[in-house]
């Protein structure tokens, strides 16, 4: 057995006999390195005389703990602050290490390391967004720095999408709203940064104590705050601190908002026989901070001792309202303070009590400046909460952040329910929406970024809505645009964060499950045209069917080669489009809207003539597969009927009959199959390579590909022509000798019935 012993003389201790007896093996300084944070020691299972003892980095010793080395000196780079270790008992070469930057893999005793990129389990304290577009996401992650990357991207969202902003613990980063060259970010401690994108400069602007003054106390997670409707920014400390340039000057405007207990200020003292003074053990200090967006002169602060602060004057005065609210205990932790986008009176208040060891939900309400609360939660809701937002469309609609998920009100917070979706029981700290988008992005600890598209249903949602057996739900406009394609096969070695939904949603709301009968969609054109038929999503509560906007792909000629260049069909043009829900008996009206992405620079003329030329060449792609399957029908029945005919010259004729189709099928379609890439093109593959090159570019078409369209649909009409005149004459002529044979006559497919066919 081995023991880590924190004492004045920390050490390595080792029993034979199952503790009855120890023996000191180490007591350099490296075996009392951070003794709370830092107490595994790790056995090979193999090798008894192997220990492993994670820390600032990975040592180890082979003579039973006498002496220890550490792995990178052979190798190894891995993220500092390791927790734990696994070794394999099959293979003690095997090692997998955990630490606060992600899970690695040794296969060579920690000599070196491969990092698992595929593993979705970030820990963000904050997020924020921008408003660009894609607006782009902004976090803080524990001990990984801070971090900006989008919203979406081309193959979707990649690690190398992301953009290193700077180190230490990740909190707050905020674009700067009114200089699109600044953000600012921070890390533990109050040290908040001022970064110029142009430049990659960063300038350190925390606020310090004056001379004579006592020293600043920040929180680890130190609230930054910026002012809704104002250049101005606040950072606090014990104190509340104001700027107005940007953090190059700094106002204080506050006392001491804190209790100031100096029971709970001994941070010289912290850490018991250890000292361990990182800023990490500070109290007593301001954590959350929020400006009314009504009025910038009313300001609310809370405290990580409990005080709930407010002032009304920009700072002048200030009272603590915390007594106010019963039946709280005293000097819990408020997680959040948020500020009401429509009453400047009424703010939210949660708190976080699970450091003393309380659970409990707090999440509380007031209307009157703190003098009267509310208590919101419910038995629905759980978990110790972290902070909850309104909507910024529907005053009625609340989102809570909890410790184990998210939780979503419709009344102003009389109720309460969780969603669940894909969003699992994770840690919830921060959360806001994106505007334009209509976007929740929830930074969560332990699952990274999780953003919800388009909460637009969620805003209809109301008592008299729930009571409907079936209600339509808004989503926003699906916007056409075209995202494109970057390269990024990195097979399983790298997660890839999700796009949001490329089709149009179709949403609504359901009372009950549905189980009997028919349940479908229809979606009509301007034109009162049927354009596509979905199957319906059948659950209570609400549901969200995505419409991929594409109509099917051309029907082109068969062949034993794909047909890569027209594997999908256009899509259906901007407007709007009538919905049917056919539940049953009974048929539910409702609209989607299509409108053009506004970032793809064309004109509306440019698009009209793209989408014209694009189904020219959809449509003759479809004419030559109808074509083709005339082509061949003829041929293999003219084969068929060769070899049943008794009359040899009529056998004769069908055979040359069937050969002459072949050739022609041959001159419409490549046909030739090696293992080898044979380059063979006929008119399929011409019109597929033009109708390819249309459909990936949202802009007007170039004088090239009209010319070669409109050059390759006169080949085709050649054919068409030829095909026609074969059926009109040579082919009555067959049927009156085939009949006199007793044989069937040819059957001509119709375009109707080939557009119909399945395949």
């Amino acid at each position: 057995v081995f023991a880590l012993i924190e004492s004045e003389k920390s050490a390595l201790y080792k029993s034979k006999d199952k503790g009855k007896n120890w023996e000191k093996m180490n007591d350099t300084p490296a075996m009392g390195a951070r003794p709370f944070y830092f107490s595994n020691i790790i056995t090979d299972p193999v090798d008894t005389n192997i220990i492993y003892k994670p820390g600032y980095y990975l040592s180890f010793s082979e003579n039973g703990g006498k002496n220890f080395r550490a792995t990178y000196i052979t190798g190894g780079r891995v993220h500092g602050d390791l927790h734990t270790l696994w070794v394999s008992k099959n293979d003690n070469n095997l090692l997998y290490l955990g630490t606060d930057g992600g899970l690695y893999v040794s296969n060579d005793k920690g000599s070196s390391w491969r990092f698992f990129r595929n593993l979705p389990v970030s820990q963000f304290y904050h997020v924020m967004v921008d408003n660009k577009k894609p607006y782009n996401v902004y976090g803080g992650l524990q001990d990984n720095g801070s971090w900006v990357g989008p919203s979406k991207s081309p193959s979707g969202i990649q690690n190398r999408n992301w953009t290193s902003l700077g180190g230490g613990d990740g909190y707050y980063v905020f674009p700067d709203k009114y200089d699109e060259n600044i953000l600012y970010w921070q890390y533990q401690g109050g040290n908040i940064k001022r970064k110029y994108l142009d430049t990659r400069e960063t300038k350190d602007i925390k606020p310090y104590e004056d001379e004579g003054e006592e020293k600043l106390r920040f929180n680890w997670n130190t609230p930054v705050a910026f002012s809704p409707t104002r250049d101005v920014m606040y950072v606090g400390a014990q104190f509340l601190f104001r700027s107005e340039n940007k953090g190059d000057s700094w106002e204080r405007i506050s006392p001491d908002l804190t209790t100031n207990d100096p029971e709970k200020l001994k941070q010289d003292e912290t850490g018991g026989v250890t000292i361990d003074n990182s800023t990490a053990e500070n109290h007593c200090t301001i954590f959350s901070i929020s400006e009314s967006p009504i009025d910038p002169n009313v300001v609310w602060v809370g405290t990580d001792d409990g005080n709930l602060q407010i002032s009304k004057d920009g700072g002048k005065n200030w009272s603590n309202v915390v007594d106010n609210i019963s039946d709280l205990p005293p000097n819990t932790w408020v997680s959040c303070v948020t500020s009401s986008l429509y009453d400047v009176a009424t703010s939210y208040v949660t708190f976080d009590g699970h450091r003393t060891g309380d659970m409990t939900s707090y999440l509380y309400k007031t209307t009157d400046y703190g003098e009267t609360w509310t208590l919101l939660t419910d038995d629905n809701i759980k978990g110790y909460c972290y902070k909850m937002i309104e909507d910024t469309e529907n005053s009625n609609l609340l989102f809570l952040g909890t410790e184990f998920g998210l939780f979503v009100s419709i009344d102003g917070g009389e109720v309460w329910s969780q969603f669940k979706g894909k969003l699992p029981n994770v840690s919830v700290r921060d959360l806001v929406i994106q505007e334009r988008e209509n976007d929740l992005v929830l930074g969560t600890h332990g699952r990274g970024i999780m953003i919800i598209d388009d909460i637009t249903p969620l805003r209809q949602l109301t008592e008299e809505t729930l009571q409907e057996d079936v209600a339509f739900l808004n989503s926003r406009p699906y916007e056409l645009g075209y995202l494109g394609w970057e390269m990024g096969l990195t097979g399983d070695d790298e997660f890839v964060g999700s796009n949001s939904p490329g089709a149009s949603m179709i949403s609504y709301y359901l009372k009950k499950r549905h189980v009997f009968g028919d349940m479908f969609i229809e979606i009509y054109n301007d034109k009162g045209e049927k354009v596509k038929e979905l199957p319906a999503g059948k659950r209570k509560g609400i549901n969200r069917v995505p419409w991929r906007m594409r109509m099917k792909p051309p029907k082109v000629p068969k062949s034993p080669l794909m047909a890569f260049r027209a594997m999908y069909g256009p899509t259906y043009p901007p407007g709007e489009y009538t919905v049917k829900i056919v539940k049953s008996e009974n048929t539910y009206d409702g609209k989607v809207n299509v409108v053009y992405d506004p970032t793809i620079p064309h004109s509306k003329e440019e698009r009209d003539v793209r989408y014209k030329t694009l189904m020219e060449a959809y449509n003759l792609l479809q004419d030559l597969g109808f074509l083709d399957k005339q082509v061949r029908d003829i041929r293999d029945q003219a084969k068929e009927n060769s070899l049943k005919a008794n009359n040899k010259t009529l056998s004769k004729k069908l055979s040359f009959l069937s050969d002459r189709m072949e050739k022609m099928h041959k001159e419409l379609v490549a046909t030739t199959v090696t293992s080898a890439i044979t380059g063979e093109e006929k008119l399929r593959e011409k019109i597929g390579d033009i109708y390819s090159s249309i459909l990936g570019y949202q802009g007007k078409p170039t004088k090239s590909q009209v010319d070669r369209l409109n050059n390759l649909s006169k080949e085709v009409n050649v054919k068409r022509n030829e095909i026609d005149n074969l059926i009109k004459n040579e082919l009555l002529n067959f049927n009156k000798q085939m009949g006199k044979e007793g044989l069937e006559g040819f059957k001509i497919i119709t375009k109707e019935e080939f557009l119909k066919e399945d395949k």
